[in-house]
């Protein structure tokens, strides 16, 4: 399990601190800036480098990285690269929109043609904007990404786009939403989210991580500066969910809420440990 923050500039005002928050977090550090991914590198953070598929930038239709943008993640370097393609959660992609599937198809063609473009590098596709459309199995397998990025919380729907993501690669679930938004949901909420993400396809716990995630796309309160009591309530939720992760089942049930724990499932749970 690893934590991390897929916007670091909503957190802290500087780079250091930025630095200091992921490594505290163990999550590497994700900017769109990459000066700001060296500075990280050179503090011996591994970085992710953020890129728009929006059309945007001389990249052409909604779903297409600029050459720019892969000019950047290819003189940098990074670890990861999170490809941000709001296109995922337009409702106008649906089957139930006229024309959707077509679209679709449209926006996945240019969408694996820009992941292709990215070889040598774990390639998450962050799909927060808007509600996600559900994709079958075949169309997932058909963008060459290592993980997926999802806002669980903001879009419940999104489950169902999660359930046919291939189990053998990464779910990100971005459980703590972004400063001054909706307070985070108690530690008994997200660990339901975790496991639940884990038994998908049989993934396991090792290929699920947990995020706090930005803005959505044209969301009001962008731009709005950060509340230091806020941020560090939300690092503090993070840093929980990792800790309870991390303990064995009877530690971690002492110290959740016992109305959230399930004695016929305490029960089983006994019997196959006997």
């Amino acid at each position: 399990m690893f934590a991390t923050l897929l916007d670091a500039q909503q957190y802290a005002p500087t780079v250091e601190a930025r630095i200091a928050l992921l490594q505290r977090l163990g999550g590497p550090l994700f900017t769109s800036d990459p000066k700001e991914a060296l500075l990280a590198r050179a503090a011996g953070m591994p970085i992710g480098l953020v890129v728009d598929a929006d059309g945007g930038d001389g990249g052409g239709e909604v779903g297409a990285v600029s050459e720019r943008s892969v000019a950047a993640v290819r003189d940098t370097a990074p670890e990861f690269v999170a490809i941000r393609c709001a296109g995922l959660g337009d409702g106008e992609i649906r089957d139930e929109a006229i024309g959707g599937a077509e679209r679709r198809g449209r926006l996945l063609e240019r969408l694996a043609v820009s992941l292709d473009a990215l070889p040598g590098v774990h390639r998450m596709i962050v799909a927060i904007d808007g509600a996600l459309a559900p994709l079958s199995a075949a169309e997932w397998e058909g963008l060459p990404a290592e993980s997926l990025a999802i806002d669980p919380i903001g879009d419940p729907d999104s489950w169902r786009a999660a359930a046919t993501w291939p189990g053998t690669r990464g779910l990100i679930l971005g459980l703590i939403p972004p400063p001054g938004g909706a307070a985070p949901e108690g530690p008994e909420v997200l660990l339901w989210a975790i496991g639940y993400a884990a038994s998908l396809g049989g993934r396991g716990g090792d290929r699920v991580g947990i995020a706090a995630i930005p803005h959505r796309k044209g969301a009001s309160g962008d731009a709005a500066p950060a509340d230091a009591v806020d941020v560090a309530a939300r690092i503090e939720a993070l840093l929980r969910l990792v800790e309870l992760t991390s303990l064995d089942g009877a530690r971690r049930r002492a110290q959740l809420d016992p109305r959230a724990v399930s004695p016929a499932a305490r029960l089983l749970s006994d019997r196959r440990t006997r």
